[in-house]
């Protein structure tokens, strides 16, 4: 009896949304829209940049200049490390340094809040270079990619050189091992990387979706009013003997007092 109930509740769901099929697409699409022309006209555009660094197991090459399976393994270990090492601190004041002298405090207060350290000096908090950073090893292989992403695409090639930069001897001097090679420089981006119309209308479209239907199954839930025979044996548990149809209902509404 309970999964009989449950078919037949979801069942009543089911129409009960077709009923209001007009409600539901129109608010997925006012809500779609809605986020396609903030993604569009709203938010400012990203423009991205990166570079890869190549990690060795050992700065030292082999004989014959060849390089073994366990030399790629250890390499692949040691770019993960890399990864975690970049991600430091030390690594984004340094980057702080080189952009405040590159650009200067003024321009760099459109992208970045400034702050003084204890001594008087402006710098660029860690955590702001970093959300704009990311580092990852291409295919699970000895190379890392270092991307940045900002509203500036100097900006964002500047700061994928100054890292790679920066990396070539602070990973060495970490971990004492092996040797790092950037591959060629960031190069400033000709296009907007983002932000993704496509995505922000998608996800507009979903949560105008999800939000009609709740508000129809809602607004149904809260109805206290009884609308026909069947909502009555619901509410009270009293059998229905008849119904007296109104005579002058149009036909699609006395169809179903037919079935």
């Amino acid at each position: 009896m309970e999964n009989q109930e449950q078919e037949i509740n979801l069942v009543e769901i089911f129409f009960l949304l077709l009923s209001r099929i007009k409600f539901i697409i129109i608010l997925t699409v006012i809500a779609g829209g809605a986020l396609f022309c903030y993604a569009k006209f709203w938010l400012p555009l990203q423009y991205s940049s990166s570079i890869s660094i190549y990690v060795k197991n050992s700065a030292e090459v082999n004989q014959g200049g060849t390089t073994t399976a366990s030399d790629l393994t250890a390499a692949k270990s040691l770019a993960s490390t890399y990864i975690v090492i970049l991600d430091d601190d030390v690594v984004y004041d340094r980057v702080s340094e080189m952009l405040l002298e590159a650009y200067g405090v003024d321009q760099m207060k459109t992208f970045f809040g400034i702050m003084k350290d204890e001594k008087g000096n402006d710098y660029i908090p860690a955590s702001q270079i970093r959300s704009l950073v990311s580092a990852s090893a291409i295919n699970n292989t000895e190379v890392i990619q270092i991307k940045a992403t900002s509203r500036d695409p100097q900006l964002s090639a500047d700061i994928c050189n100054d890292i790679g930069i920066i990396a070539k001897d602070l990973l060495i001097q970490v971990t004492k091992a092996g040797s790092v090679e950037t591959i060629g420089t960031a190069k400033v981006p000709t296009g907007a990387s983002g932000p993704s119309v496509k995505k922000y209308t998608v996800i507009g479209a979903l949560m105008g979706f999800v939000l009609a239907v709740a508000i129809v199954i809602i607004s149904k839930l809260l109805d206290n009013c009884i609308s026909s025979s069947e909502d009555i044996k619901n509410k009270f548990g009293i059998a229905v003997l008849g119904e007296i149809p109104d005579l002058e209902m149009d036909e699609k509404e006395a169809s179903k007092y037919e079935y």
